[in-house]
């Protein structure tokens, strides 16, 4: 889209700071959100089998078959590193204020059903430590309303969280306290705790949570987009088993069988 000299607010308009696009990292539903539709067809190839497609995979799926392509993302955060003096700092791999981190390039995307509303951890809630969190789970499965198949980066991390309450603990990083200036986990989850109205035990953990973020940035040229063996037949993309199939829809049979 770069090519044909489009600017940030040809898409992200908005009137009284009200600016259109959602980020499903912080919001749950598509309110005020933008699609592909707002400005093409539903149906727009020529191929009809292609047209097929639309009612069950999200634009996104096809035209953006990697992500990152120029400039690598962290996919990877981990803050229970955090605050080791022998290592030096670098900002691509370690930083001693916040921890471990490990940045891809040209990744292909996770793909999931989505029917643009997420199940989202909230402040206070409790977790099942024992296994990966899901701060904003997509919602939508094969056959549900409006899902498609959408394309997303899941980025993971492990963070801290109260062993004993089983919640997620935001600990204060700056100012007096902060654990960027003294590196004390325990005084940065209990001042992060009060601030919250929420109390720590003193119980201190970390466990690995992850979140996703649908793609709509990094579209690519139409000839660049996904071609029918990139996803169907032997060596393809898709996790048909996970999104819900016995097999290939090719050889089983669509959304619907």
């Amino acid at each position: 889209m770069g090519r044909h000299n489009m600017l940030c607010i040809d898409c992200h308009g908005g009137k009284k700071h009200q600016i259109m696009g959602k980020g499903y990292s912080v919001s749950v539903n598509p309110q005020n959100g933008i699609a592909c539709t707002d400005c093409h067809e539903e149906k727009p190839h020529a191929d009809s089998r292609i047209n097929d497609h639309t009612d069950a995979v999200a634009c996104q799926t096809c035209h953006i078959p990697t992500f990152a392509n120029r400039v690598p993302t962290k996919m990877v955060w981990d803050w229970s590193k955090a605050g080791d003096d022998s290592r030096k700092d670098d900002v691509h791999n370690y930083l001693k204020i916040k921890g471990e981190f490990v940045y891809d390039s040209a990744v292909i995307p996770a793909y999931e059903w989505f029917d643009m509303t997420v199940d989202r951890y909230l402040l206070g809630d409790t977790i099942d430590d024992t296994k990966m969190v899901d701060l904003n789970r997509p919602r939508g499965q094969r056959g549900s309303p409006g899902a498609k198949i959408w394309p997303f980066k899941l980025h993971l991390a492990k963070q801290p969280y109260d062993k004993e309450s089983k919640m997620l603990i935001p600990p204060v990083t700056a100012g007096k306290g902060g654990y960027w200036h003294e590196f004390d986990w325990d005084k940065a989850m209990g001042i992060g705790a009060k601030l919250v109205g929420l109390e720590y035990s003193g119980q201190l953990g970390f466990v690995e949570t992850r979140m996703h973020w649908p793609l709509s940035h990094m579209v690519v040229p139409a000839e660049q987009a996904l071609q029918c063996n990139d996803c169907h037949g032997q060596g393809g993309r898709m996790d048909w088993k996970a999104l819900g199939y016995g097999a290939d829809p090719m050889d089983v049979g669509g959304r619907g069988k």
